[in-house]
């Protein structure tokens, strides 16, 4: 059992779907890392992917963050040398990230690649932001109840994999201070205003404007 899984549309358009089976609301472990790695690296590969929407099984969100056991499995498998496990394991997952950023562009013009969209059904925090950052744009499902942010500063740790960096290039230093140093939350309409997503649609046309776009 996997916790992504790809589908390709007659249009070649590939649809990432995220959903941890054993939990109500998707968390991403060392296991999830590697599906979500193995079918972007499929979807680059594939001359007849055209785009890539990554989004939720889950009905009402996206994801709730990442399982902290990552953190001390990385160190663990290290043995002897667990800051150098944590820093290598962060590192391959800042570069799954950069690769969902780049898309096979042309590393040297920037130019070509695949456009890669998330579509959030829901609430979407932690990590489940910092993945559709490093996307193309970024849908949410207009659901008033869904929490969109990096609360990451509320239990003492900075958002480790990119979404420092990506927030504040994409609003401005001071724009992007609430959101990380004070782990603001904003419902969709909210994370829309504040410029950390790019558009809130009725929850019934998410897929179909991800697709839209594409």
């Amino acid at each position: 059992m996997t916790d992504f899984t790809m589908s390709v549309d007659a249009d070649g358009v590939a649809t990432i779907v995220w959903d941890v089976k054993t939990k109500s609301m998707n968390v991403l472990s060392l296991e999830g890392w590697g599906d979500l790695d193995a079918l972007i690296d499929q979807a680059l590969a594939d001359a007849t992917i055209k785009g890539v929407i990554i989004t939720s099984g889950k009905p009402d969100s996206f994801a709730g963050g990442m399982d902290l056991n990552v953190i001390a499995r990385m160190k663990a498998e290290a043995g002897d040398t667990p800051a150098k496990g944590l820093m290598d394991g962060l590192m391959r997952c800042h570069t799954i990230l950069r690769k969902i950023e780049r898309a096979g562009m042309d590393p040297k013009t920037l130019k070509g690649g695949k456009p890669i969209v998330a579509a959030l059904p829901g609430t979407a925090l932690g990590i489940g932001l910092e993945i559709p950052l490093a996307c193309h744009r970024i849908f949410a499902a207009d659901t008033p109840k869904a929490k969109i942010g990096l609360p990451e500063i509320m239990v003492g740790i900075f958002p480790g994999m990119g979404g420092t960096t990506r927030l504040v290039r994409k609003l401005g230093a001071m724009a992007a201070a609430p959101f990380l140093l004070e782990g603001k939350l904003s419902d969709p309409k909210g994370a829309k205003m504040g410029g950390l997503i790019d558009e809130v649609v009725p929850a019934a046309d998410l897929l179909a404007r991800a697709t839209g776009i594409l």
